[in-house]
């Protein structure tokens, strides 16, 4: 954690806060059944906070128990998959096992597994359409098309549970990492600078300099999809956890509800401007990127049905037809042609206002040089 001297009970408050399920997670209720915890606080300190995303946990003052036994990336992860499912399928088992999946704080149903020597990410859909899962494995194939590190997300089934859900690789291991941009926010922010540039500035003091490329890229990506949970838990940096140097920020990732997963029209879809990163809209947060943002936007209008359609041939029996699929597609495409011509006349007009200048520049050399050459004139006259 980063924590100034004079906040550090609110820090720890904000810690335990992101640290254990929250109340909105649909089967919430049953989970806290299952694990016979009075609460989701309980429940977390049972495997002591511990998180794949960081190296921090808690535990008594007067317990020898160390980071080796209790870290998930060296001991097992218990088949959890029966809390992603749907909840009249869970039963009853050892309540007090341990494990990294009563301190996931996303509201999505969600576990972390293991598969051979990889720790993955699976997460279901919620809502009517539970389209999330397939959102992640389109944004993944999109990104494709940008110049920034992302995760990539595949589609799996679960038949136990019977669940599409998306899986992923996570960004995190033994010395690496993930400090979330709330974290990194650590000074009060001055009144006459936006939210961004204080990220950007706070992000400068750790040492890390080349990010606004990348989160450009990131703001861009978000008002494609139409991204309506960029909060900040879902951006960030990485740290060396013995070190405490930054090595960078953090791929992007985590781009499920967008794409108007929630919308009965995709096309119609009243939050498609939504943004909750810096500002309030995708058109507000568009007015921080620069006009040289690398995107393959042919590619992107040019194969994105294809890419839909592909996707949606992967999930078994899903709660939406391929009408619903064909205007995801639509709407990317739209909205790609939409950002291609706003990017394309902000290169025009930078290119215009930079020809402006680059004359004046001619100009005033032109007039110094003839002064120079006035001078040594009379001066040899």
């Amino acid at each position: 954690m980063l924590v100034q001297p004079h906040n550090r009970e609110r820090a720890l408050n904000e810690f335990i806060d992101h640290r254990f399920i929250p109340q909105s997670r649909s089967n919430y209720d049953v989970i806290k059944a299952l694990y016979k915890a009075k609460d989701a606080f309980e429940l977390s300190m049972r495997s002591y906070m511990v998180s794949i995303s960081d190296h921090y946990w808690v535990k008594p003052c007067d317990s020898s128990v160390t980071w080796s036994d209790v870290n998930f990336y060296d001991n097992p992860i218990p088949d959890d998959q029966v809390l992603i499912g749907a909840i009249d399928t869970l039963h009853q088992y050892d309540p007090w096992r341990r494990t990294p999946n009563t301190s996931n704080n996303g509201t999505l149903r969600q576990i972390w597994l293991h598969r051979g020597d990889e720790i993955l990410l699976s997460k279901a859909g919620e809502l009517t359409f539970k389209q999330e899962p397939f959102n992640e494995a389109v944004v993944s194939d999109i990104l494709a098309y940008f110049d920034v590190p992302y995760i990539t997300y595949y589609l799996d089934y679960m038949s136990d549970e019977a669940e599409n859900v998306s899986v992923c690789d996570y960004f995190t291991n033994r010395n690496v990492e993930y400090i979330p941009a709330w974290q990194l926010t650590t000074n009060t922010k001055p009144n006459d600078v936006s939210e961004y540039a204080h990220y950007v500035n706070q992000l400068h003091s750790f040492g890390l300099t080349d990010v606004t490329s990348r989160l450009e890229q990131m703001i861009v990506l978000d008002a494609l999809i139409a991204n309506e949970d960029r909060h900040w838990g879902n951006f960030g940096a990485l740290r060396d956890s013995e070190s405490l140097e930054f090595i960078g920020l953090a791929p992007v990732f985590d781009n499920g509800n967008s794409l108007g997963y929630k919308a009965a029209s995709v096309m119609r879809n009243r939050n498609a401007d939504v943004s909750v990163a810096f500002n309030k809209t995708h058109t507000l947060e568009l007015k921080h990127v620069s006009s040289v943002v690398k995107v393959d936007w042919d590619g992107i209008i040019n194969r994105c049905m294809e890419l839909v359609e592909h996707r949606y041939n992967q999930m078994v029996e899903p709660e939406f037809g391929m009408d619903r699929a064909y205007m995801i597609g639509q709407f990317i495409q739209e909205r790609a042609k939409k950002l291609k011509k706003l990017f394309r006349f902000m290169n025009s007009l930078y290119a215009t206002i930079l020809l402006k200048y680059m004359m004046i520049i001619v100009i005033v050399l032109f007039f110094l040089m003839k002064n120079f050459m006035c001078k040594n004139l009379l001066i040899s006259y």
